[in-house]
């Protein structure tokens, strides 16, 4: 199956207002480049670079992502399901028959994570889910076939991708795994990854 990973990211100094009562701006753009990193790693331990599209209104990473050789799309606005759809119509036009896409932020994904997403998909039409720990969001999503006009990120978006396969006849499968069910989006989630950031490396002290 000709599988591509979509990453969409928020432009770095933007990302996880919702930590603004913990962390100042540049402590905040420093953990979203942390977080994108340790996606982006994940997901090139299963695709190629060429089978990746970024798509971001980051100006500054557009760049530095195609010098790396993977495709970096320009946010086009309107939210993030619209790029969302620029991406899949992108990773279509030049022969994927699947789609994963991946957040930006999720701070424990691995790539047998990402290896599991891809390999629980069917023969299609149908798709894999993963939603977060509370089962309200999605944390990953994949299709096969691709639909741009499928994505409902957004509150309660794990009930929505769910409802919106009902609608249109494909077999969502479920996907829980830690490594994809964490979040960090409130100061809570925050001060727990810290603390668990602060273990580690006293452990390896």
């Amino acid at each position: 199956m000709d599988c591509w990973a979509i990453i969409p990211v928020k432009p770095l100094g933007a990302g996880k207002s919702r930590l603004a009562a913990v962390l100042g701006v540049e402590q905040r753009a420093a953990l979203n480049k942390h977080l994108f990193g340790r996606v982006l790693h994940a997901t090139l331990g299963v695709f190629k670079p060429e089978r990746a599209v970024i798509v971001t209104a980051d100006t500054l990473l557009l760049p530095l992502m195609r010098g790396q050789g993977l495709h970096a799309l320009q946010d086009p606005g309107g939210g993030l399901n619209a790029a969302l759809g620029l991406a899949c119509r992108y990773a279509t036009d030049r022969g994927a028959r699947a789609v994963a896409v991946l957040p930006s932020d999720l701070p424990r994904v691995t790539s047998d994570d990402v290896k599991a997403l891809v390999a629980s998909l069917g023969p299609g039409p149908g798709g894999v889910i993963a939603p977060d720990q509370q089962e309200q969001g999605t944390n990953a999503l994949a299709l096969a076939p691709p639909a741009p006009d499928y994505f409902r990120f957004g509150p309660d978006s794990f009930q929505a991708h769910l409802e919106a396969a009902k609608a249109r006849g494909m077999k969502m499968r479920i996907l829980r795994r830690p490594g994809l069910a964490q979040d960090l989006d409130t100061p809570e989630e925050y001060r727990r990854y810290a603390k668990e950031q602060l273990a580690q490396s006293e452990a390896l002290v």
